[in-house]
């Protein structure tokens, strides 16, 4: 009896702890509950002009990017049905690569173009910030981070 209330206060301890754990990630790590992301856009001091040219101009990014991430993603499905076949077409399998590379590149292009825009509305100090924080953060995009769970 001792063991199965030592055993259900322990196994309380520990959920209590990774939901307390996943909280703090969702909340970026930050004390006021701001994620990193807000956190960044906030010390920038951005004027009211700016946060609405910036919206403008996100929303703009994720029209363009949102049809090729989706055909990128059916590629990527489609390489792994093709890839793990009783039959390998080797043709298909080449193919698919070469539109996978060519959707990766037109992605890359819009967010590198995306972020010279964002870049262009800003004052010297706030590029400063801007740039310092691509430096640190390095290659910190999703794609770079290993897998997806997919």
């Amino acid at each position: 009896m001792k063991r199965q209330i030592l055993f259900t206060a322990s196994l309380m301890f520990l959920l209590t702890i990774t939901l307390s754990a996943q909280e703090r990630g969702r909340q970026g790590g930050m004390e006021d509950g701001k994620g990193s992301k807000e956190h960044f856009v906030a010390k920038l001091e951005l004027s009211e002009a700016q946060q609405t040219a910036m919206e403008n101009l996100k929303v703009e990014y994720y029209k363009e990017v949102l049809p090729i991430r989706n055909t990128l993603d059916e590629k990527r499905a489609s390489l792994k049905t093709l890839t793990t076949s009783a039959t390998i077409d080797q043709k298909k399998i080449d193919k698919t690569i070469e539109e996978i590379g060519e959707l990766s590149t037109k992605m890359l292009k819009a967010k590198t173009n995306h972020q010279i825009a964002l870049r262009s509305m800003l004052d010297d100090k706030q590029k400063m910030m801007f740039d310092q924080r691509k430096h640190r953060h390095g290659r910190h995009e999703r794609d770079q981070r290993g897998p997806r769970g997919k």
